[in-house]
């Protein structure tokens, strides 16, 4: 018989690539895995049981807490900063715990939109001191190395690389033209590719990613505003949404630097590379340290519009960075995996 697995996230979307397409596709050979989180569920549910944390915010808290402290499982595997409290409270269960922290906590919540601005320094303290806390009771792993310095001691990093075979690159398509995979937000800098965009002459910015009507309203002004056609594609599953980008004129990560992107490498960069496609990222000192350099890459100073519009401008313009692109494929697909015997053999340590 399988061992049980609960893995749960509040927050993040069922189809989340870390959670749902490495994590779980990595362990649900080995693991009876039931995935809790909100809505209706991943896309692919087979080899899992989806459990739907169903209200806001709260009521899937609650719900997560009942899963945790109530239900039959070897090992729980946690995604959300929230779910820390419970982490701590499930370890005494005497069952195995994982928290996988996917980004600096106490960085995230100093500049988090939804957090009152007075609270936003006191709760990044209590988060910190909560990861201290919980690393003395359950397993800690890390999506970034960068992370390490939140924590006493060292854990086991599973950097968010590639997983599976991606697409083949080809021809650039002029109806994609430059491209953006991820969540549609203001600090992952859309507004400012919009304009740098149009100011450099291109056509058409593809967008694939969840987006509110509000911020996609406030995208389309700026669109008219410069002259960008925007196609919204909405969440497009991963293997999906590399076919798509293959065919990019310009892929784009314009991350704004702020303490929790300063330390991380977007995996986009990393799937727009190993499909062949000329790339845009923010020159920030977690891409920096791992992909400076690698063919068919531009550092961008973030939050620069005009850098950006330049750059745009260059990129369009250059003929040979596509080929540049293409010639550094192979390096990348071969040097960013997703560690997924690693991944196994720590999982399967903490049934001892």
């Amino acid at each position: 018989m399988k061992p049980r697995l609960l893995v749960v996230s509040t927050v993040h979307p069922p189809d989340d690539p870390r959670i749902r397409h490495k994590l779980i596709g990595t362990l649900k050979d080995e693991w009876d895995v039931t995935f809790a989180g909100k809505g209706r569920g991943p896309v692919d549910q087979e080899g899992i049981t989806w459990r739907e944390l169903s209200g806001g915010r709260i009521r899937r808290w609650f719900g997560a807490a009942r899963l945790l402290l109530t239900s039959r499982y070897k090992v729980a595997s946690l995604h959300d900063p929230e779910l820390l409290p419970l982490a701590i409270a499930a370890s005494f269960r005497r069952r195995a715990v994982v928290f996988d922290v996917h980004e600096n906590v106490p960085a995230q919540l100093r500049t988090k939109e939804w957090v009152p601005r007075l609270l936003r320094r006191p709760l990044a303290g209590l988060s910190a001191w909560l990861l201290r806390v919980a690393e003395k009771r359950v397993a800690i792993t890390l999506a970034e190395g960068g992370y390490a310095g939140l924590f006493a001691r060292a854990h086991p990093t599973f950097p968010n690389y590639l997983i599976g075979t991606p697409p083949e690159p080809r021809d650039a398509d002029p109806e994609i033209g430059v491209v953006y995979l991820g969540d549609v937000t203001e600090s992952r800098g859309i507004p400012l590719v919009v304009e740098a965009a149009g100011r450099a002459g291109a056509a058409t910015l593809s967008i694939m990613g969840r987006c509110t009507p509000e911020f996609k309203a406030k995208l389309l002004a700026i669109a008219v505003e410069y002259d960008v056609s925007l196609r919204f594609l909405g969440f497009v599953t991963p293997d999906r949404a590399l076919e798509i980008a293959s065919g990019a004129t310009v892929a784009v990560a314009p991350l704004l630097d702020i303490p929790n992107y300063r330390r991380s490498l977007p995996t986009k960069v990393l799937e727009y590379l190993a499909v062949g496609v000329p790339t845009l990222a923010s020159d920030l000192p977690g891409t920096r340290a791992v992909v400076a350099g690698k063919p068919g890459l531009r550092l961008v100073p973030p939050g620069d519009v005009e850098a950006w519009a330049n750059a745009f401008s260059d990129a369009l313009g250059d003929p040979e960075l596509r080929s540049e692109a293409r010639g550094g494929v192979s390096e990348i697909r071969n040097l960013y995996v997703w560690p997924t015997e690693e991944v196994r053999s720590f999982y399967l340590s903490l049934l001892g």
